[in-house]
């Protein structure tokens, strides 16, 4: 989907009057640090690819690490990057990598066969605690490895096997019973439990990104206590340590404030590389993000919230250099679906009865109309209509707003007028104006069912926290496809999916998954995957709100290689401004 970009008038708009006046006096870091400067609206969670969930995060693991294959973007077709060529073979189910010669790391080693087998491996280890560990499921025996090592953990925990001999025993399972082998240096064969359409595009994503083998073992101890293998998270930080075979290396992370990346001598495509240096600079508030740009300060502003009342005034304001595109992602709140809460005591949201009540109670028009107005499209469906050939989410599955509806369910749910409903709470990170959202969806509940919750915010950082460890009722989320099929959305509510914060747990949802990933690409997988969506419609673990835009901010007539998309993905590489 095209951007829609907006005309600037001639006159200064009243929008950065107010900004200058607001903020005048303060400034960032000297751009002459960096041929191109972009702002993040908040701190990187790690730089370790394999441990990557979030879009910020992933955003520089494509400058610092190069995967088999590279999206072309905006028509998103996967593209050779490592990988010079390849060949599909045994009807989908066996693909030969052949990588790159001139593949180097930064340290000057080859790329090879076997950096891609430690990483995957590595996103396989329970020990690592990936939220993407599912995407290498559908790889011949890589789910009854994962399996056998989290069993195997439990003995060495309980006492009955030791750490070191567990890890030799592993490393041989993995190698007899996974279907990821380097024959040579230059070639990687991966063989598959059943075809997967989407392979080819799994390949460009983070979680499957190279490292580099003989420095990461060198920063990875193992817990003799546990089992476990951990990586240093000081490695990932550390321009002297940090070994990549991206485009650029990192030559600086202060948390919370910057990250500076500088072209990589040794990168295959080194002349293809547009800006020698980079920096982002990490700024939460997003007026302060917008005066750096109208200052000069900062290049491309590509993390404006669009649930921001700045969003909505850009949008609005008529400029040539805000571009707003329709995005494959949603807004929605988490309802935890856990039987107990975190404290021990019953849960009354796993009752599917009081999460359509909740959720059949959020007016969306007005959310959209009146508090983001950025034109985004209220939301019933997990997956956005529209954003996926031939996927037609299951509208009618989903909620729209119907008070005297929402008054029975939670009546039949044994909370009329919110009776026995104490200590809910709306979690939400308190980067991006979700706050507003949360104040207009608790008074709507208050007003239309009796139901008072309080409002929780919290830093990045301690948010997500809270939701790794499922200490929350009801949180604020959002999502974005990592890959254009339907499952990179549905599989995220799977019940082994490290992604899964809702805690949602129905074996119904989980077996239509299940023979759709078994079912060939065609009408019938696609069938299977809308019969899956409205199953988990219908038991609503999350209330979808609206279906994201992005809004971008730069010049085209400056900025250059940038194309914003409904994926949200980003070649750093690619982007140069005058």
């Amino acid at each position: 989907m095209r951007s829609r970009h907006f005309s600037r008038p001639a006159a200064a708009s009243v929008l950065l009057a107010a900004l200058l006046a607001l903020a005048a006096g303060c400034g960032g870091d000297d751009r002459s640090e960096a041929e191109l400067v972009f702002v993040s609206g908040t701190g990187h969670h790690t730089l370790d690819p394999q441990r990557m969930s979030w879009l910020h995060d992933i955003r520089l693991a494509r400058a610092l690490f190069e995967p088999l294959t590279r999206w072309r973007v905006p028509e998103m077709e996967p593209k050779p990057g490592v990988a010079a060529s390849w060949r599909v073979e045994n009807g989908g189910r066996r693909y030969v990598f052949r990588l790159r010669e001139s593949a180097r790391w930064s340290n000057g080693d080859p790329v090879t066969a076997d950096d891609f087998v430690f990483a995957w491996r590595r996103a396989l280890l329970p020990d690592l605690a990936a939220d993407y560990t599912q995407l290498l499921f559908d790889i011949r025996g890589a789910r009854a490895f994962f399996d056998w090592r989290a069993r195997q953990l439990e003995r060495v925990a309980a006492g009955d096997l030791g750490a070191r001999a567990a890890w030799r025993a592993a490393k041989e399972r993995f190698a007899e019973r996974v279907g990821i082998a380097a024959p040579d240096a230059r070639t990687l064969v991966v063989r598959l439990e059943r075809p997967v359409p989407y392979f080819l595009g799994l390949c460009a994503f983070s979680t499957l990104m190279p490292v580099h083998a003989e420095s990461v073992e060198a920063a990875t101890r193992l817990d003799p206590s546990s089992g476990m293998r951990k990586t240093a998270g000081a490695y990932w930080s550390d321009p002297d340590r940090l070994v990549t075979n991206g485009p650029y290396v990192l030559e600086r992370r202060r948390p919370r404030r910057d990250v500076r990346l500088r072209a990589n001598p040794r990168y295959w495509n080194r002349e293809a590389v547009e800006s020698e240096t980079i920096l982002e600079q990490i700024v939460t508030e997003p007026q302060t993000a917008m005066l750096r740009y109208e200052r000069g300060e900062a290049d491309w502003l590509p993390d404006i919230p669009s649930a921001s009342s700045l969003a909505a005034d850009l949008a609005a304001a008529g400029r040539d250099d805000v571009h707003v595109t329709r995005a494959a992602g949603t807004y929605f709140y988490n309802f935890n679906c856990a039987p107990e809460r975190a404290d021990g005591s019953r849960n009354p949201l796993h009752d599917p009865r009081l999460r359509r009540a909740l959720s059949m109670a959020i007016d969306r028009e007005t959310i959209v109309e009146k508090v983001t107005r950025v034109g985004q499209d209220p939301a019933r469906t997990f997956v956005p209509p529209g954003v996926i050939a031939d996927y037609q989410p299951p509208v009618s599955a989903g909620v729209t707003y119907a008070p005297d509806r929402a008054r029975e369910l939670l009546a039949e749910a044994g909370h009329a007028g919110g009776e026995g409903l104490t200590d809910l709470s709306i979690l939400y990170n308190t980067e991006g104006s979700h706050e507003r959202i949360a104040e207009r969806v608790a008074r709507g509940w208050s007003d239309t069912l009796g139901v008072s919750v309080d409002l929780e915010g919290l830093d990045s950082k301690a948010f997500g926290q809270r939701l790794d460890e499922g200490r929350f009722t009801i949180a604020r989320a959002g999502w974005f496809g990592d890959y254009p099929d339907p499952s990179t959305f549905l599989d995220k509510f799977h019940s082994e999916n490290g992604n899964n914060d809702a805690n949602f747990r129905d074996e119904r949802f989980d077996a239509r998954l299940e023979e759709a990933r078994a079912t060939a690409a065609g009408p019938k997988r696609r069938r299977l995957l809308e019969r899956a969506e409205a199953r988990m419609l219908d038991k609503q673990p999350v209330a979808p709100i609206y279906h994201y835009v992005t809004l971008d901010v730069f010049d085209p007539e400056r900025v250059r290689g940038l194309a914003p998309n409904p994926w949200n993905v980003h070649r750093l590489d690619r982007i140069r401004a005058k």
